[in-house]
């Protein structure tokens, strides 16, 4: 395969769970390819897509019957995703007050908690799926009910700050302030599948075909282009300050954005926030014409993401 770039970690799909990822691997000191891709190389039409379905994420839908095949068995013991619940809201966990554990203590495996894990983060708008194990650089912290889960902050974020925006918004601020640049006109054609491993992707673009290496692995994030239409975003958290985070758990390759918190959650929505998609557009289309790959070192012992 002739590569056109070489980066450590290509991130792509229409969500912010796809630019926070591209966010935290820069922090690592890693180089990251990200495009906002807004059908991942589906067949289907974005503006065709029922407006209940909250994320884009059906393998038969790729145009590509090996990224098809491939991402199919990713997630073929997941079941139904359509039997899981499905929010527009941002989701928070509440962290317990405890020291942050380094993340070597390996939990008991339970497959049943990480399958219903991966279907949540499937039919979530702030999900993600990486296509290698991987930590991010996370740590481990316990949520209230016990459960152990893998967590890697981007920032926090203020509730004056979700008054004045959406997560998006933040997360956008953030990208920017690293550098980090969405490719718009990019649309994932395919995986480069060999020996059973996504080692990179093809794009096409008004130019051609960009063939980029991916050494780390690839991010795709799922999202819907009318998440915007469907139901406002509200943080809840009781006025304190939220960590925004990747998050996931050990032994798999799903996680989604969360917003963090050690405050009991308000029993009432403190303020709207919402990934505004117009907000979204007007930002893409200042990029066009840009460097397509944000660089800096190349930071030693990388985590290859989550099962």
């Amino acid at each position: 395969m002739n590569w056109d770039l070489d980066v450590d970690v290509v991130c792509t799909g229409f969500g912010v769970a796809g630019l926070a990822s591209a966010v935290a691997v820069f922090d690592l000191g890693a180089t990251v390819f990200a495009t906002a891709s807004l059908g991942i190389g589906t067949t289907a039409d974005a503006s065709a897509i029922p407006a209940e379905r909250l994320n884009l994420w059906d393998p038969a839908d790729f145009a590509d019957t090996a990224t098809s095949a491939y991402l199919a068995a990713l997630s073929s013991d997941v079941g139904l995703v359509r039997q899981h619940a499905r929010s527009a809201d941002v989701p928070i966990s509440v962290v317990r007050d405890v020291p942050a554990e380094a993340g070597h203590t390996i939990a008991p495996f339970v497959g049943a908690r990480l399958r219903d894990w991966a279907a949540r983060c499937l039919a979530s708008p702030y999900g993600f799926l990486h296509t290698r194990l991987s930590d991010f650089g996370t740590t481990t912290q316990r949520i209230a009910d016990g459960e152990r889960i893998e967590v890697a902050e981007i920032g926090s974020m203020s509730p004056d700050d979700c008054a004045g925006g959406s997560v998006f918004d933040w997360v956008a601020v953030q990208a920017h302030d690293r550098g980090i640049q969405l490719q718009p006109d990019c649309t994932l054609q395919r995986l480069v599948i060999e020996d059973g491993d996504a080692v990179g992707a093809v794009f096409d673009t008004p130019l051609g075909e960009l063939a980029v290496h991916a050494r780390y692995g690839i991010t795709i994030a799922t999202s819907n282009p009318r998440l915007d239409t469907i139901a406002p975003q509200r943080v809840r958290a009781g006025g304190a300050d939220v960590k925004v985070c990747l998050v996931g758990r050990q032994a798999s390759r799903f996680g989604r954005l969360e917003l963090i918190t050690s405050e009991p959650l308000a029993s009432r929505p403190m303020s709207p926030c919402r990934p505004d998609i117009r907000q979204v557009h007007a930002g893409l289309r200042q990029t066009r014409g840009q460097t397509p790959v944000a660089r800096c070192a190349w930071g030693d012992g990388y985590p290859s993401v989550g099962r």
